[in-house]
Order: structure tokens, then C-alpha cells, then sequence
């Protein structure tokens, strides 16, 4: 037993113990903080999306979300990044999705998270997409603005992909009199991570806050924070 003991406090697994337990686990205050973001992100589900239907994965619930969207319509995603979730839509249906990223990150830090401005950028450097997917580059208030002029017709599916406050709000706010009873929206960020309430959940509250508009949930994601909503 003393060997045991003398094994564990000066060992191999002492050693393990100091290094990765102690310091990545008893010392994690971010651990601590995510936890603590997950349980409020399961009181939320249990009090207000208890007939929210679940789904495995994002790509899972994007291929929901477009099912329970009207079939006329625009598709859009806004956040494209390295374009794994537009070339996904693009592979589901034979319409046009349009892609809008600046493809330079985030325009300023992630608030409550690590991430600074220019997070997830790409360097300008685009992705390689379907060719029923069209990519609109540059900064959402600049590029969205043209193409509502150029597009007519309410949104069918709506990606909001954009992680923080105020990329949610320009882009609620352009496309409020073409979010309409029966659009879709599906959140990549609604909850689920440290601040949760500050970004994508916050800028939609105020939206339905400011016009009036009602909604409920369809259906979350099993993993991280994927929420979809339907437009009453």
C-alpha cells in the first residue's frame, strides 16, 4: 500500500494528476463558466421549448428547418466562413442559397467569449460552393442592402450564423418586412456558450420586441446552441 501511495503522489499518475486534473479542471474558471451557461441554456429549454423538437447535430436541424420552410422564397445564410453549412443547404434544394460573409471575421470582439475582432477569418481567401449557392462578400450592412433592392419576395430560411449582437441586429432589421409568418430562422448561437443572452438571443428578443412580430420554436440541436424558429 505504501508503494501504492508513493506511486501515486510522485508517479506517473501524480504527475498526470498535478499537470492535467488540478490545473485544466479544479483551476478552470472558464470550465466553470461554460458549465454554468449549459444549465442555464437547459432551464431555458425545459421552461420555454419543451415541444421544441431535438435533432443531432446542426446539419441535422438545418435539414428540418428547410423542410418546415415554405417552399417559395429566399434562402440565406449569413456567417459563411469556411462554408461547411451553405455547401450543406446548397446540397438540399435546387434553389439559389445566398451566402453573406466579409470572409475577414469578426468586425469587433465576441463579448463574454475569447474571440476578438477578426475571429473565424478566412483572409479573404472564399470558399469553393455549390453552383446553386451565390457568395456576397463584404460587411453585412454594405452587401445586404443591394441585394434587397435587386431580390424581391419574402424569406423562406433564414441562417443567422453571426455569433454576435450587433451582425444579429443589422441583419434582423434589413430583412424585417421580408421575415413574414411561416419564415424559418435558424440561430447558430442562440445559447448554450458564456453570454448567451448578449448576442443572437438578444438581438432577436428586441426584434420581436420592436415589431411586434411572434414566433415559436421548432426544434434545438442535441450539441452547442443550433435553435430554430417559425414566424407566426
Amino acid at each position: 500500500m505504501a508503494i501504492l501511495k508513493r506511486g501515486w503522489r510522485g508517479g506517473l499518475l501524480g504527475n498526470a494528476y498535478r499537470k492535467w486534473l488540478h490545473k485544466l479542471y479544479v483551476n478552470d474558471l472558464w470550465l466553470d463558466v461554460r458549465l454554468a451557461a449549459k444549465r442555464e441554456a437547459v432551464e431555458y429549454v425545459l421552461a420555454q421549448m419543451p415541444d421544441a423538437a431535438v435533432r443531432r447535430d446542426r446539419y441535422d436541424l438545418l435539414a428540418f428547418a428547410l423542410g418546415q420552410a415554405p417552399r417559395e422564397g429566399l434562402v440565406l445564410e449569413f456567417g459563411v466562413a469556411k462554408g461547411a453549412s451553405l455547401r450543406h443547404l446548397a446540397g438540399l434544394t435546387p434553389r439559389t442559397v445566398h451566402g453573406f460573409d466579409s470572409f475577414q471575421g469578426l468586425p469587433e470582439g465576441w463579448q463574454g467569449t475569447p474571440e476578438a475582432a477578426g475571429a473565424f477569418s478566412t483572409k479573404g481567401r472564399l470558399p469553393k460552393v455549390p453552383a446553386n449557392a451565390r457568395l456576397h462578400v463584404g460587411w453585412f450592412d454594405t452587401t445586404l442592402p443591394g441585394f434587397l433592392a435587386a431580390e424581391s419576395g419574402p424569406v423562406a430560411l433564414l441562417h443567422v450564423d453571426c455569433d454576435i449582437y450587433a451582425s444579429t441586429r443589422v441583419v434582423l432589421t434589413l430583412l424585417a418586412e421580408r421575415i413574414v409568418p411561416g419564415t424559418v430562422i435558424v440561430f447558430d448561437e442562440y445559447f448554450n456558450y458564456p453570454g448567451w443572452r448578449l448576442h443572437e438571443f438578444k438581438a432577436f428578443q428586441e426584434f420581436l420586441a420592436e415589431t411586434g412580430k411572434s414566433y415559436r420554436y421548432l426544434g434545438y440541436s442535441a450539441e452547442r446552441g443550433h435553435v430554430a424558429v417559425r414566424m407566426d
